[in-house]
């Protein structure tokens, strides 16, 4: 009696496992966040709510991804250009790079095109110079600063 307990046991719990529904959550992107619009994004998150809230681009531009099988699409805005990616044809856009074109957009950070790089490193800390080029790096993303004559020259997200 107490064999055939333990075997009913074990099957309502295979049944249990098996009829409840499996939701897959997928963790919010780590990285440097980019706010625009009210919209934040991150490198490798879905791109859709940025573009959705920034309309027509002054340019739009596909090709095929050398990553995926899917492909690379870029939007020329006037403040940032766009890049993004999809996994198959036709599928989700997610953020492959940021790329700052104008004095008025500025990082999570407070760091913008014309900031000093000692304000730079103060918000950022440390990271080797390169030659002018300053990059931080978190998890599958980083963003990059170049410096010339002591101010930021160039702000870039990039996946990894």
């Amino acid at each position: 009696m107490k064999k055939s307990k333990k075997i009913i046991s074990l099957v309502l719990a295979i049944a249990m496992v098996l009829l409840v529904p499996v939701s897959v959550v997928s963790a919010a992107p780590k990285g440097y966040g980019f706010r625009y619009a009210g919209v934040t994004v991150y490198v490798h998150g879905k791109a859709s709510g940025l573009i959705d809230k920034m309309g027509e681009p002054n340019k739009k531009s596909k090709s095929k991804s050398c990553a995926y099988d899917g492909e690379d699409i870029k939007y020329v805005y006037d403040e940032f250009t766009l890049v993004t990616y999809t996994e198959k044809n036709g599928g989700t856009e997610y953020v492959q790079s940021i790329k700052f074109t104008s004095k008025k957009v500025k990082t999570k950070e407070g760091i913008k095109i014309g900031s000093k790089e000692k304000t730079m490193k103060k918000k950022y800390g440390r990271a080797r110079d390169n030659f002018g080029v300053y990059t931080y790096k978190k998890g599958k993303m980083g963003i990059t600063f170049t410096v010339d004559d002591g101010k930021v020259s160039a702000i870039q997200y990039v996946a990894y």
